[in-house]
């Protein structure tokens, strides 16, 4: 991996869904003036450029090397978990059968039902996340590369990789998508 100072000039975030990652990928863009590609990789159309931030999720199916051959193509590579695995299941949840998948979509905690951890739909992304985490720390393990978790990142505001400059604005309250408690049509 490249040095990040003057030599900088791609960035990857390896992520799971529902860590905050594409507030992380537009603070990061904003800050330096990049472009983003979000998710380019599901669709075949990922386009390793100078001055652009990438976002990918991980599919454990494209095998370590994919990532790790990816990871030799930018100049710094970030990557991104969340340590409330209940939270960011729920909201993976939300995130198809309450949202339709609209990724930027706010959702109602109490839109959740009830009966949810019970249910088979839930249990199957619930182990999906834990399949996505496992490969994620095997990635970590591999390159050396500690992972960033959405807790500590949004709280502090900074990356264990200190080096990279973040637009806070993208931190700010108003891009939280889990809505807490009730909501007025007023």
């Amino acid at each position: 991996m490249k040095d990040f100072g003057l030599d900088m000039k791609n960035i990857l975030l390896i992520t799971e869904p529902r860590t905050g990652s594409s507030s992380l990928m537009k603070s990061i863009a904003s800050a330096y003036d990049f472009d983003w590609q979000f998710e380019p990789d599901k669709k075949d159309k990922l386009k390793i450029k100078n001055n652009t931030v990438v976002k990918i999720i991980v599919d454990v199916n494209r095998g370590q090397d994919y990532y790790l051959n990816l990871m030799d193509q930018f100049s710094k590579t970030i990557l991104l978990s969340r340590r409330n695995i209940i939270e960011q299941s729920e909201a993976f949840w939300a995130l198809l059968y309450i949202n339709n998948g609209i990724y930027t979509e706010k959702w109602n905690e109490n839109e959740l039902p009830e009966n949810l951890k019970k249910r088979k739909d839930y249990k199957e992304r619930y182990q999906t996340l834990v399949d996505k985490k496992l490969f994620l720390l095997d990635l970590s393990l591999k390159t050396n590369k500690k992972i960033n978790y959405y807790e500590d990142v949004f709280k502090s505001k900074s990356l264990h990789e200190k080096d990279i400059k973040l637009d806070l604005e993208y931190f700010g309250p108003q891009h939280k998508l889990r809505v807490k408690g009730h909501t007025s049509l007023l």
